[in-house]
């Protein structure tokens, strides 16, 4: 009877073991997914394109500095403001400047009459050599005074809207110091900032370009008209600027929005 028992228990037991073995086959192994690879980028352009981010600029600006130091006696104008190229902007304390003046004018004076003096009397050659080397020196001191005194006014150099103006009435300025901006901001364009040196070959003056501007979401056409002959250096990567202008400026536009322009080659 025992023996008969686990005759039983081991024959019930390798049908168990069967029975778990098929249910494992019919189970379906899971699926593995399939991982489609897309090789193309939403900043990729298409063939015969080049594609770069670039920057809204001027046309044309202008830093204000002053060549001599002085007091400011003046600031003519204010951010914003509209200006014509030889506008006097800001003005400088010319007291000193014009005392200075007067005085190389006085002796430019004095020394003139005392050559006319010799020259009316007839005296020595070397005399009025020597007379007249010293009215030379005296127009040359008097030139040079006038010119401080033109110095310490400031005139626009271009056509332009006044951005920026650091400076008050009762401040020192100093030569070459930055105290404003003049830009052209009725005529926009752009420039590129990451062009790469394996794209420039293909860039050329006159080619079309489509500009689209980030703040505004809109596209602008445009055309190349600069294309930089000396490359900068952005984290290591060679690039060049090429500049575009805009066929059209819309409403909205500004000095310094982000751009991505797509420069399309020519058919030939």
């Amino acid at each position: 009877m025992r023996s008969s028992r686990w005759i039983l228990i081991l024959t019930l037991s390798g049908m168990l073991i069967l029975s778990a073995c098929n249910g494992a086959a019919a189970t379906p192994s899971p699926a593995i997914p399939t991982v489609n690879l897309d090789s193309g980028s939403d900043q990729t352009a298409g063939s015969g394109s080049v594609v770069a981010s670039g920057v809204i600029v001027p046309a044309q600006e202008a830093q204000l500095s002053f060549t001599i130091a002085g007091r400011v006696q003046s600031v003519d104008v204010k951010v914003g403001d509209r200006v014509k190229a030889g506008q006097v902007l800001v003005g400088l304390d010319t007291a000193v400047l014009e005392a200075k003046v007067a005085q190389a004018e006085g002796a430019r004076q004095t020394a003139q009459a005392w050559l006319d003096y010799l020259n009316r009397v007839g005296t020595a050659h070397e005399h009025r050599e020597r007379a007249e080397g010293d009215v030379a020196q005296a127009e040359g001191a008097l030139a040079a005074a006038q010119a401080a005194l033109a110095q310490a006014t400031l005139t626009a150099p271009i056509d332009g809207t006044v951005v920026a103006l650091d400076i008050i009435p009762g401040e020192t300025v100093m030569p070459g110091q930055i105290i404003g901006i003049v830009g052209t901001l009725d005529r926009l364009q752009v420039e590129t900032t990451d062009l790469s040196e394996r794209d420039a070959p293909n860039v050329n003056v006159g080619q079309p370009a489509t500009v689209y501007v980030e703040a505004l979401d809109m596209d602008v056409g445009g055309k190349v008209v600069a294309i930089s002959p000396m490359a900068d250096t952005i984290g290591g990567d060679v690039v060049y600027k090429v500049t575009v202008r805009l066929d059209e400026q819309p409403e909205g536009l500004r000095w310094g929005m982000s751009v991505n322009v797509e420069i399309r080659e020519e058919t030939r």
